[in-house]
């Protein structure tokens, strides 16, 4: 059985994949270098449960993509809209990498011997100025379900 296995491994490579990520991390949130730059832009996965049933295993899973906000300290240069850093860039680029994994697993474009696949409707949201640094991207949770190879003997 290597369902789990199967799951991070799969959305590593294709969030890896991504010309908008540079580095991708698992585990508690609290353990990433967020003062490490070059690892920038990082996606991060969290497996937060598993529902086991007879026939599948309905993970849930939050990948957080972010990058560095970058701000402009020129002086004279400040939009009132776009302001004057890149934040509104990172939003952009970040919910592409998310977006692609979703649809990916939503469309079984990551079909392979080890069925998974996203059945559910998945929200993201965005945050700004995050963690030590100042760090802006989306955090999506979804349900992937895969196939449940575990024996009863």
């Amino acid at each position: 059985m290597n369902n789990f296995y199967n799951l991070i491994d799969t959305i590593k490579s294709t969030v890896e994949a991504s010309p908008f990520n540079n580095k991708v991390t698992f585990g508690d949130i609290t353990d990433v270098d967020v003062n490490k730059l070059t690892a920038f832009p990082l996606s991060h996965i969290i497996v937060d449960s598993v529902d086991i049933n007879d026939r599948t295993l309905d993970f849930t899973v939050t990948v957080v993509c972010m990058d560095v906000v970058d701000v402009n300290k020129n002086q004279g240069f400040d939009d009132d809209f776009y302001g004057n850093d890149n934040v509104q860039d990172i939003l952009n680029t970040q919910l592409s990498v998310i977006t692609t994994l979703i649809g990916l697993l939503k469309r079984l474009d990551l079909n392979n011997s080890n069925f998974l696949r996203i059945t559910q409707a998945v929200n993201a949201t965005p945050f700004l100025d995050r963690f030590e640094n100042e760090l802006a991207g989306w955090e999506a949770s979804m349900v992937i379900s895969t196939v449940n190879t575990s024996t009863i003997c």
